[in-house]
């Protein structure tokens, strides 16, 4: 049985128990963490933001952006795969939650050494030397994030967003703190790696109170070997996906310098705020495709046609509104420091109607058994943005890195569908998904 097959098979299942209450209550509690969390962060962000300054909050984000890069080395592309098999074979909970620490704690470890040696060979400013090794460290404490597939298996999201609500508040009142105490910009750093570490304790915390413990585990060989078979193309989806995401705040420190760097973040940051209304909704998603199928080829295709356009035009009224308003809202929220942020979020914001369909794409993929096309929608993504970084950061600085963004945002979820014949499909029904106002107005349906 394929990948799609098993997860049609499971969703099914669950459709037929009655369980999307449980999966509806799930995507709540998933939703509360988002609001939450991006209320209290981006408080502290703007916070931090005047407090450090244009160049110091660019040298924190370039820090921090060029560590994400070596973010696939930890995950191993095993989110999805583990979560299935813990469904799958839930008496190997101790093996497979195992195996898998140690593969991620492994690989953890390495991505740290290797960022470590890279902030060591490194020229230049000896404060971001220092950060790039100390925020490095924060990713051998990803491992602990193992935990997390356990509660997704088990639709108990509730238990793991307590714990990242409590590293959340718990590294907001550290950060508030070092602004009170006008600290240095290196310990910035290591409150990122404090935060990390909270959370890691949390996990393991409402783990134990779940009637379990981290050293019950066990290793096993043969199951690493098995998981690293399934999960090597997603590895390089990973890294292909962390590309166009992050090397556009790499690039502009490197090319336009940090000062650069930290107007275009405190825009991008604000337009990235709205990517959890996708990745939150896409967890209903799933159950709803699974549900149309079983009725037809063409109620699916028409249903899917339906949540394309939703999503695309929600994104396209939310990128309108606050391109209206941004210019005065960043210069009020950021102050003069930050001037030419609202005309960079102006562009950025429109990088919305791309992320909300491919929140759709991404479950279209699954069901349709072609996830291998993750990793050539990311690889197009990653392509289109370095090139075009390499043309436009020289000319135009941060309003180059954001026109990137968005041509390379917008090649990865829509144009890398008509590079394979299998795909489409996506492609067509998202365009006539951004038609739908006008064909609705027309009579089309």
């Amino acid at each position: 049985m394929g990948v799609a097959a098993r997860v049609r098979s499971q969703v099914s299942r669950a459709l037929r128990n009655g369980s999307v209450r449980g999966v509806a209550k799930n995507a709540g509690w998933l939703m509360g963490e988002r609001v939450l969390t991006l209320a209290m962060n981006l408080g502290v962000s703007v916070w931090m933001a005047r407090y450090l300054g244009p160049e110091g909050f660019g040298t924190l984000n370039y820090a921090t952006a060029f560590v994400a890069l070596f973010g696939f080395l930890p995950y191993l592309g095993l989110d999805g795969i583990v979560t299935r098999r813990l469904v799958e074979e839930p008496a190997s909970r101790p093996e497979i939650l195992g195996t898998t620490f140690a593969l991620r704690l492994t690989a953890g470890i390495a991505a740290a050494l290797v960022v470590g040696g890279i902030a060591l060979a490194r020229s230049g400013d000896p404060a971001t030397r220092w950060m790039l090794a100390i925020i490095g460290v924060g990713m051998v404490f990803d491992a602990f994030n193992t935990i997390d597939f356990w509660f997704q298996s088990r639709v108990e999201s509730r238990y793991s967003v307590q714990a990242r609500t409590a590293a959340v508040t718990v590294g907001a009142v550290v950060r508030v703190g070092l602004i009170l105490a006008e600290a240095p910009l290196v310990a910035f750093a290591a409150a990122v790696v404090v935060q990390q570490v909270v959370q890691a304790v949390g996990l393991v915390a409402v783990y134990r109170r779940r009637g379990d413990a981290p050293g019950r585990w066990t290793v096993h060989a043969a199951r690493a070997r098995a998981l690293l078979r399934q999960s090597w193309p997603l590895i390089l989806s990973s890294a292909g996906a962390l590309v166009y995401l992050k090397i556009d705040q790499v690039m502009l420190g490197e090319m336009a310098g940090p000062r650069e760097l930290g107007t275009y973040a405190v825009a991008a940051r604000f337009s990235e705020i709205w990517y959890f209304i996708p990745a939150t909704l896409g967890s209903s998603l799933l159950p709803m495709m699974v549900e149309s199928k079983q009725l037809g080829e063409g109620t699916y295709r028409a249903r899917l046609e339906k949540i394309y356009a939703v999503m695309a035009w929600t994104g396209i009224a939310l990128a309108v509104c606050v391109s209206v308003v941004a210019v005065p809202v960043m210069d009020r929220m950021y102050g003069a420091e930050y001037a030419g942020a609202g005309r960079i979020l102006q562009i950025h914001i429109w990088t919305c109607p791309g992320m909300f369909m491919g929140a759709v794409l991404s479950r279209w993929l699954v069901m349709e058994d072609l996830l291998t096309f993750s990793l050539t929608r990311n690889l197009v993504g990653a392509a289109v943005n370095v090139v075009l970084n390499l043309f436009l950061i020289p000319r135009f600085g941060a309003t180059g890195a954001a026109c990137s963004s968005l041509v390379s945002y917008t090649a990865a979820t829509y144009l890398a569908c008509f590079t394979d014949r299998r795909t489409w499909p996506a492609g067509r029904m998202m365009t006539r998904a951004l038609f739908a106002p006008h064909r609705a107005f027309a009579g089309g349906g």
